[in-house]
């Protein structure tokens, strides 16, 4: 902040100018005084942009659409001057940081600092979307921190929906926003909807917490890049934001939250007088007492703390970084969407404001069921996100908030009464919304108990739980498998269900195998094999009989008896004392058993298929060519049909010949997942995208595809198993750590 001195313009419209705050890409920034003593912050435009003939116009759509902004979250704009020799608009004025600089000089916030952080932003965002704008240039710089919370600036480069139908305020051919905390749509020049903004949120949240941007290159190209192909890393991110976050980062525009679901999902906040760290309150106080020497007033002097203390917005989010504009073909030009009637409703609170309340430390998940006709040509999924508190339903558009209130939602069961043998649920899965107390991070694997009674939840925390299918209720939260050191992320990665459902085996990244007894919920055993270790895709399969329990990881599958817990039998590499099942030709990527319980089948990265005997730990059989890349496999209920999954295409092979049956085209994207239906009728996959194609096994012809994306986004999250109800009338699927439920028979 630099007084002006007697070169420079003092007055503009009726404002005393007598400060500068910063320079961005638009131009300068300015202090003013009102003539009735309020501060304000002034953006007078460069004059290079008055030289385009379009300017002035766009500029007054511009204060006109900014104008409608409203909130305790946003800098409104109170005055402006399109027709001025520089035009230029003033907003009100708070001193505050950017959240820029605040990381820059006292380093990442606190989880509880970035906590009410994304509810402020998430509120922020909800007003200006209902105002039919989007934001385009959310970044660190353009939020500030002010003494009772942050603020939201800079949102004059908005898109607006006006009277006539829709105009582009942003001139066409420019695409305007920093490179590091842009959309994948926006880097790529595509039509944005306000989900773009959603976007910009959890880069911007994850900048909060680590100190970096998740996508940052070293030139604009590469960041641009990372924007639109990589998957960040969050493992820096608090547990507590970690799946929200990374739901938010979605490529999928579909599966990110509304302001108004991150708001549900935050929940309600203690009030807190000094939301922030002393450090950055310091920095608030030493805005202040620059100001008071600027205007001459007494250091400390009241007059300045109640007039405009916590009320006012300092607009300078650009003072200290140039306006990244990068030129790109336009993308098509249509009017934002209005934004649905469910949306202010559902935002109401957080537009206020957090409420007062404990901060809860987990988050919520909504669980439910959308059911449609298994005829239709496109079933509709429900993701069901642990992060986000609200089913989130795929297809075009924005996933809208859930109706059921906080008030409302019912809590978790925490004593259930159990019977010992499973039951098939006699109604189907119908929507239902309840809370848990531990889903805060992401589902990583997935399994139905055999009767369908359980549906069991591993996630990132070692995490185990059982839900009750029947309204899905959570039945218990088996605690968290063996940690392991904090070096290595706990990854629950598998959970399956044995035959008569009497047990649960689960294992985390340290290749710990947990063994639950699912009546008694107590620990059963655990498994901890020499020579061990998980890559974090790891693989359990039962026996058929119940007897035996394998675990693939790298290039080594162990082979257990669950009874008394020994090590029958070690497929690995390396030669050890115990009998030897030799897998020479890379790592493990899945195994099955066959119906009978002799034989494991398993597939490697190196497209081989390999058949070996239990008992006697010899290798019958190797195919060859079996797909490129073979990632998956399933084998039929009766134990004749093998099912492979690889790039492009899913293989049906005869077990018992080993030959090639029938070869269904899919897509040109890997493809992750198989699973049969229990009644043998249907053969379910998904690809890398988050497409889902189920087939007949009676002739192999499509039945339905289930589309969890709306569009083939650049490498969104990989998905995760899929798995079908007993009575296989539903398929559950994980997608970037979310469930999607589908009603398929």
């Amino acid at each position: 902040m630099e007084p002006l001195g007697e070169a420079d313009q003092l007055t503009i419209g009726s404002y005393r100018l007598v400060a500068e705050l910063g320079r961005g890409g638009m131009g300068r920034v300015l202090l003013g005084v009102a003539p009735d003593g309020r501060l304000v912050a002034v953006k007078v435009v460069r004059p290079q942009f008055v030289e385009d003939d379009g300017f002035r116009t766009r500029f007054r759509r511009e204060v006109e659409a900014s104008r409608r902004v409203s909130g305790a979250y946003t800098a409104a704009v109170i005055d402006a001057d399109a027709d001025a020799p520089l035009p230029w608009l003033a907003s009100v004025f708070v001193p505050g940081p950017s959240l820029a600089d605040v990381v820059e000089t006292t380093g990442p916030l606190p989880t509880e600092a970035v906590v009410r952080l994304a509810a402020g932003l998430a509120a922020a965002l909800g007003g200006i979307h209902r105002a039919g704008l989007i934001h385009r240039d959310l970044k660190p710089s353009n939020v500030l921190l002010a003494a009772d919370g942050p603020r939201v600036i800079d949102f004059g480069i908005a898109r607006a929906t006006d009277s006539e139908g829709g105009t582009e305020i942003t001139h066409t051919g420019w695409l305007v926003g920093s490179p590091a905390f842009m959309s994948p749509e926006q880097a790529d020049g595509r039509e944005l909807s306000s989900s773009s903004d959603v976007f910009s949120l959890g880069a911007v949240l994850v900048q909060a917490c680590t100190g970096r941007s998740p996508f940052a290159g070293t030139s604009t190209p590469q960041t641009l890049y990372k924007v639109v192909h990589a998957v960040p890393d969050l493992s820096a991110v608090p547990k507590e934001l970690r799946g929200l976050v990374a739901l938010c980062l979605s490529k999928n525009q579909a599966l990110r939250p509304t302001p108004a679901v991150i708001a549900s999902a935050l929940g309600p906040l203690a009030p807190s007088v000094r939301p922030w760290p002393a450090a950055v309150h310091a920095l608030i106080d030493e805005q202040y007492d620059a100001i008071a020497r600027i205007l001459e007033l007494p250091e400390g002097e009241e007059k300045l703390a109640a007039s405009d203390r916590g009320t006012a917005v300092l607009a300078s989010g650009a003072a200290n970084e140039e306006l990244s504009t990068i030129t790109a073909l336009p993308g098509p030009e249509h009017a934002v969407p209005p934004p649905a009637e469910a949306d202010p409703p559902a935002n109401e609170e957080a537009s206020r404001g957090p409420a007062p309340h404990r901060r809860p430390s987990r988050r919520t998940i909504l669980l439910g069921a959308l059911g449609v006709s298994a005829a239709a040509a496109a079933a509709v999924p429900l993701a069901l996100s642990r992060t986000s508190g609200t089913p989130i339903a795929g297809g075009s558009g924005m996933p809208q908030p859930a109706t059921s209130s906080p008030s409302t939602m019912a809590s978790p069961s925490t004593s259930p009464t159990l019977s010992e043998t499973p039951t098939t649920p006699s109604t189907p899965l119908e929507p239902t919304y309840k809370a848990s107390p531990k889903w805060h991070t992401m589902i990583s694997t997935l399994d139905f108990s055999p009767g369908g009674k359980f549906l069991a939840v591993g996630d990132w925390d070692s995490t185990v739980m059982l839900w009750n299918t029947p309204g899905l209720d959570l039945a218990t939260n088996l605690g968290t498998s063996p940690p392991v050191p904090d070096a290595v992320i706990s990854l629950t990665d598998v959970v399956k269900f044995s035959p008569d459902g009497s047990l649960l085996a689960s294992v985390n990244h340290a290749a710990t195998i947990t063994l639950w007894d699912v009546a008694s919920r107590a620990k059963a055993g655990t498994l901890q094999g020499d020579n061990v270790q998980n890559d974090g895709d790891g693989r359990l399969a039962f026996s058929p009989d119940g007897r035996t329990l394998a675990y693939g990881a790298n290039s080594v599958i162990t082979l257990w008896n669950v009874q008394n817990h020994s090590l029958v039998a070690t497929i690995t590499n390396n030669p050890v004392e115990r009998p030897v099942l030799r897998n020479d030709d890379g790592n493990v990527e899945a195994m099955v058993f066959t119906q009978d319980g002799r034989t494991i089948i398993a597939s490697t990265a190196q497209d081989l298929l390999r058949f070996w005997d239990v008992g006697s730990g010899t290798l019958t059989a190797t195919v060859e060519n079996a797909g490129d890349g073979v990632i998956a496999l399933a084998i039929s209920p009766d134990g004749k049909v093998l099912a492979t999954a690889s790039r492009g295409e899913v293989k049906v092979w005869n077990v018992a010949t080993r030959q090639v049956v029938e070869t269904l085209a899919f897509s040109q994207n890997p493809v992750c997942a198989l699973a049969f239906s229990p009644d043998g009728g249907m053969l379910a996959a998904a690809e890398e995208y988050g497409y889902v194609q189920i087939w007949s096994t009676a002739a192999w012809n499509p039945l339905q595809g289930l589309n969890q994306a709306t569009s083939l986004d650049p490498k969104p999250f990989m998905p995760g198993p899929l798995v079908f109800s007993p009575d296989s009338r539903f398929l559950v699927g994980n997608f970037n750590y979310s469930l999607a439920l589908w009603k398929v028979g």
